[in-house]
């Protein structure tokens, strides 16, 4: 149903594009871990920095560079209800469309 946290493959350019179609979804967005953007607890580092955004049908996210390279999304993978501005919503079923092109071979 969702995706795990990721950045897209450094074997893409920067710039991608997401279609989202079908249903109503939040993908959240967290800085990669750096020295700047963390903080520790114990031995572990935890990311300060998250983002939520709201996805409907036809929503279109843009991602190039400090938004392609150093933030992490993903969509909550379990099936069920997510929070949206402390409203339910219904995560069902959804569709998404992704453009992104291959670096040029070397």
């Amino acid at each position: 149903m969702g995706i795990c946290a990721h950045v897209d493959l450094m074997r893409f350019e920067d710039g991608i594009a997401i279609v989202s179609l079908e249903s109503s979804c939040v993908m959240h967005f967290t800085r990669v871990e750096t020295e700047a953007s963390s903080i520790e607890i114990g031995e572990k580092k935890e990311s300060v920095l998250k983002t939520p955004i709201l996805l409907t049908p036809g929503s279109l996210i843009l991602m190039f560079g400090e938004a392609r390279y150093l933030w992490k999304h993903e969509i909550n993978r379990n099936a069920g209800f997510q929070m949206w501005g402390g409203q339910e919503i219904h995560q069902q079923k959804r569709t998404s469309v992704t453009l992104r092109r291959l670096c040029p071979s070397e």
